[in-house]
């Protein structure tokens, strides 16, 4: 796994770099099906990750890459190339390059870097990567803080807020952050909830999934408390609530 762990690391970077040479001109926003925005900065970035993913002879899927059928997969690499494309196109600096590894329906290993701010998060076989971990643990701040999504908040995130969190917590704040950023904020201790009910994808969350896991967070389906799923027979995830460690 350690390997893997850092062909992985390498192959975010390399991604990384080839999404700051787009960023850092004029592009072009095309819209898919779904409606999502997509850069050419997606592109490239997927295929240097399939690229230099292919040694390990696994099982490619990526969100500019799905294939017709996984059910046989088992393990494979799940992986959003630019997670936070509408952050991308908005030029804020808050999108991530996403790889994780799938094996019996959970993310093993994950690597989330930011290319804007060269910071790297990894985690395999359940523990932090030390080495390529570059943000330190902070404890949890005071007042208790609920992060939300910076393009894709919805009515049901504040009614959750609401109805569940602020009886608790009757003076947390809420903060907003695009990407898999939130979940980095959660492993870091800058914050200590994410609430989503947007329309994310697996490959959104697999590798912050693994990552905040092995931090000791976790990552729960709103509708009954257990673990979100990967390699289901489709792609979007279902209402969940991110944890930091420590709750």
């Amino acid at each position: 796994m350690e390997t893997w762990i850092n062909l992985a690391i390498e192959a975010a970077r390399m991604a990384g770099k080839a999404i700051m040479e787009v960023y850092s001109q004029s592009f072009e926003v095309y819209v898919k099906d779904d409606a999502s925005p997509v850069t050419q900065a997606d592109l490239r970035a997927s295929n240097i990750i399939k690229e230099m993913l292919k040694p390990t002879g696994l099982p490619f899927v990526s969100e500019e890459d799905l294939p017709a059928d996984r059910s046989t997969f088992g393990r494979y690499w799940l992986v959003d190339p630019l997670d936070g494309t509408a952050e991308f196109v908005k030029r804020n600096g808050e999108f991530t390059v996403n790889i994780a590894l799938i094996e019996q329906k959970r993310p093993v290993l994950g690597v989330i870097y930011a290319p804007v701010t060269d910071q790297l998060w990894a985690a395999s076989d359940g523990k932090i990567n030390s080495l390529t971990y570059l943000s330190p643990f902070t404890s949890h701040l005071s007042p208790f803080t609920v992060l939300v999504s910076r393009s894709h908040r919805t009515p049901e995130v504040d009614e959750y807020i609401d109805q569940v969190l602020r009886p608790v917590h009757p003076d947390l704040v809420i903060d907003s952050q695009g990407s898999s950023l939130k979940f980095a904020r959660l492993v870091e201790g800058s914050a200590d909830v994410y609430v989503c009910y947007s329309k994310t994808k697996e490959w959104d969350t697999a590798a912050a999934d693994a990552i905040l896991t092995a931090a000791g967070g976790k990552v729960l389906r709103i509708s009954d408390g257990q673990p979100l799923e990967y390699d289901k027979e489709d792609y979007p995830n279902p209402p969940f609530v991110a944890w930091a460690p420590g709750y």
